[in-house]
């Protein structure tokens, strides 16, 4: 799993500290509650504190494609622009929060197929109940982790923006600006029909 973000370094309890001590101390894993294995890490941590990552996008990007989870807490809103970044890299989302993307984003990621392409794992229960992401994440089937990952990349034109005189294939499909415009569209005509 992978965690790109600044944060995380207060001392009071929350989301984002939470994740870094994990990430940390993630190379330590109990199986069956009995025996410890030492594994490479299976969280990294790209540390994006200060802006560093916004003009250096392979600092996140190259772990993004190697990574199979991305973890995206809430920042200073609910939704984190890595969570976009992390999709175009066919990474499966991990949201600990509703308001994270479910809320907000109801055109370019259809609420009711949230199960298909992402995890959902609440803050509260990590942050105050010890629940491990990595034991929420290593519980995955990994035939439901392949499954996850397709629908993260049939997810993809739905959250890009298609270039001019961009391939054919790429043509077929409607990009971000095309749903936006179908949303738009759909909601004045459902006003237009409720003034007539």
């Amino acid at each position: 799993m992978l965690f790109a973000a600044g944060g995380g370094i207060s001392a009071n309890p929350n989301v984002r500290r939470s994740i870094r001590l994990e990430c940390d101390n993630s190379t330590n894993v109990s199986l069956n509650g009995s025996i410890t294995m030492k594994y490479a890490k299976l969280c990294e941590f790209v540390d994006c504190s200060n802006g560093i990552c916004e003009h250096d996008l392979i600092r996140f990007m190259k772990p993004m494609l190697q990574a199979s989870f991305c973890l995206q807490p809430p920042g200073d809103t609910p939704t984190r622009r890595s969570t976009f970044d992390g999709i175009l890299a066919g990474c499966i989302p991990v949201f600990f929060e509703e308001l994270s993307a479910k809320k907000q984003y109801k055109w370019h990621l259809p609420e009711e197929k949230y199960e298909e392409f992402s995890v959902f794992i609440p803050k509260e229960e990590m942050v105050f109940k010890g629940l491990k992401i990595l034991d929420v994440l290593m519980s995955i089937p990994r035939a439901e982790v392949r499954r996850m990952r397709e629908k993260v990349l049939e997810m993809i034109p739905r959250v890009m923006y298609r270039k001019h005189g961009s391939s054919i294939g790429l043509r077929s499909k409607k990009d971000a600006f095309d749903i936006a415009i179908d949303g738009t569209l759909q909601r004045i005509k459902s006003r237009l029909e409720v003034i007539a």
